[in-house]
């Protein structure tokens, strides 16, 4: 083998001109035809390992990713460099399917990235059987494990789709969340023979951790930003929070954007491509931006609220200084937030008797008897269901959530694209059947590719300004002539719930039960390990961390904030004094020169300053000397 092949493509796609510690090690260990596990940190390049030695090797590579977004924006990264990758998905025509069937077929293909619950569907499987796939890559493969973060059950099925192409294809699972128990869940689960484990420290030598108890979140958040220039991202709960804090910065002058899964796609994109671009951009998110995202430059994690598990935290932590340069992650709580978090948390866990309540009538509600399986789309109303069932709609939204994320519903909350399908023979097109609304269907039919042959999705909204017509009137058309049969119209805005798979109350009620009840243990015992980690003020952040994901250090990072409260100071008051002095100074003005301090400290200083009538407070905001 040329040792320097990997390197040379490295250069060639990428521009880098070589490996960071142990991405050659892995790409030569695949290469080799060996099963390897790559746990690396946020950051740390892992898509580079399964990328590389894909453009090296005969045939495709499937990968197995579990984010529909991040599997899109991988594709797209890839083809921009010219790479040969698609992504199959349940967004895509029957068409644009077979357009990609037919690549891999071609052997036109060097990646092609699917979904877990896709790769033991009929279809795919028909396609992949005469295909000649490189390896199999398993990102984010702590998913297979109850002990990991976001466990997903369909990743368990990975196992049986390996012996379906054959075991001697080498598999790489990757990682960059995993402790000692979901590591060896990995190699079990996968089946995964004289396996390599390359694994690099997670310690972040470059990263400050603080975690601050504070009940002014936005006034500290202003002083941060006013403090700490450069590129962040500041993580919210919710998508209302992240609008409003973007909104309360920027009428103070800052540099910030909102982001969040609601929006559309080229709003996302602009906005990440915005904040890509800049040095300066703050984005303010919820957890659905940061998966995959390639900057080095950021300097910045906030979180407004703890997330629910330090594996979550840390990886958000990860996405600063990439460059190895000093980045800061600011985390904000209060005693009342653990109490909400907890108890939400709490309250989102059925007990056994709840959670049949909601099966038997998921079931019941649609007239689905045992072994049935209906290939109907149902219009699903969330609200109606909770008041037939009277249980908590928390509860039955994570009941739900863990049925898709299982395979055996298939259910979004989220409004998408409707569907459409015409039921009638084309050549009424040519006749005034539909009356005055014949030049629509007519307009409607030739603007849809296929709509005489399956279901296609649309945009109702982007439709109705093509026909130059309101969206309210084109969808009474479209309920209209679906009433009547002619035409069959799902509404893309309407909750959809669609099952996948024959009911068999005996396993959903059973061995499904077992994993989603050990699921919801694991998400509160990972929320007291968060805690505790949180109200810590005794040991280095980064060491806790690294204890956590079974690493042992043997020095503390004398950057974090427990770190930096062991070191002795010096008294900052003469200086503080003398730069008041020269002439008026707000607090940012002040918090910014002395930035080694942390606000707490800085305000008792003003404070005795102010009480030996050293300095004056001449507003809420400004100090003379």
């Amino acid at each position: 083998m040329d040792l320097s092949l990997p390197n040379k493509i490295l250069h060639s796609y990428w521009g880098y001109e070589d490996f960071r510690d142990p991405q050659k090690e892995i790409i030569l260990s695949i290469l080799e035809g060996t099963d390897t596990i790559a746990l690396l940190p946020t950051g740390a390049g892992k898509s580079i390992c399964y990328q590389v030695p894909a453009l090296m090797k005969q045939g495709t590579c499937i990968v197995i990713s579990p984010l529909l977004a991040l599997i899109k924006d991988q594709a797209f990264q890839l083809k921009r460099r010219l790479i040969p990758a698609e992504y199959i998905s349940s967004e895509q025509t029957p068409d644009q399917q077979i357009g990609i069937f037919n690549k891999l077929k071609n052997n036109e293909l060097k990646l092609l990235y699917v979904s877990p619950e896709r790769l033991l569907s009929k279809a795919f499987l028909k396609i992949i059987k005469d295909i000649e796939i490189s390896f199999l890559a398993v990102d984010e493969a702590h998913c297979i494990s109850e002990w990991g973060n976001d466990f997903r059950p369909s990743y368990q099925q990975i196992k049986d789709f390996r012996e379906y192409i054959g075991m001697e294809i080498p598999c790489m699972a990757l990682t960059a969340t995993a402790t000692e128990k979901v590591l060896s869940e990995i190699i079990k689960k996968l089946e995964l023979k004289r396996v390599q484990v390359f694994k690099k420290s997670y310690e972040r030598e470059n990263l400050s951790l603080h975690i601050l108890k504070s009940d002014d979140k936005l006034g500290q958040i202003e002083r941060i930003l006013t403090r700490y220039k450069g590129s962040g991202i500041i993580y919210c709960r919710t998508r209302s929070e992240t609008k409003n804090l973007s909104q309360i910065l920027k009428n103070k002058g800052l540099d910030v954007d909102f982001f969040h899964a609601g929006l559309s796609t080229q709003e996302k994109v602009r906005k990440q491509n915005e904040w890509t671009l800049s040095d300066t951009k703050v984005l303010i998110s919820t957890n659905a931006f940061g998966m995959g995202i390639d900057k080095e430059n950021v300097r910045l994690i906030i979180h407004l609220s703890p997330p629910y598990s330090l594996e979550n935290y840390y990886q958000e932590v990860g996405r600063a200084g990439r460059d190895g340069h000093l980045s800061h992650a600011f985390l904000f709580w209060n005693e009342s937030e653990f109490s909400d978090i907890s108890s939400s948390l709490t309250q989102s866990i059925s007990s056994r008797a709840e959670y049949e309540k909601i099966i038997r009538y998921l079931y019941s509600v649609y007239g689905i008897a045992p072994n049935e399986s209906p290939e109907n789309i149902f219009d699903f109303d969330l609200h109606s269901f909770q008041q037939k069932t009277k249980i908590n709609l928390n509860k039955i939204i994570t009941v739900l959530e863990y049925l898709n994320n299982c395979s055996i519903i298939q259910w979004k909350y989220e409004p998408s694209d409707s569907l459409i399908q015409m039921n009638f023979p084309i050549e009424r097109l040519d006749t005034n059947f539909f009356g005055k609304d014949s030049e629509i269907i007519e307009k409607i039919a030739r603007k849809i590719t296929g709509v005489f042959s399956y279901q296609v999705k649309f945009n109702e909204k982007k439709l109705a300004e093509s026909l130059l017509i309101p969206h309210s009137y084109l969808h009474k058309i479209l309920v209209k002539y679906h009433q009547s049969g002619d035409i069959t119209y799902i509404d893309g805005n309407k909750q959809k719930m669609q099952f996948l798979v024959p009911r068999n109350d005996k396993a959903v009620l059973g061995e499904y039960w077992n994993k989603f009840s050990q699921i919801q243990e694991n998400k509160l015992l990972k929320y007291k390990e968060l805690e505790f980690f949180i109200q810590n003020k005794k040991y280095c952040r980064m060491r806790l961390i690294l204890g956590y994901f079974g690493e042992k250090s043997h020095h503390n990072c004398e950057k974090c904030d427990i770190c930096l409260g062991k070191i002795k100071k010096a008294s900052p008051l003469g200086e503080l004094q003398l730069f008041i002095r020269k002439k008026p100074r707000s607090r940012e003005e002040i918090y910014a020169e002395f930035h080694t301090f942390s606000f707490e400290e800085i305000h008792e200083y003003l404070q005795e300053l102010i009480s030996e009538e050293k300095i004056k407070l001449l507003n809420f905001n400004t100090y003379s000397g």
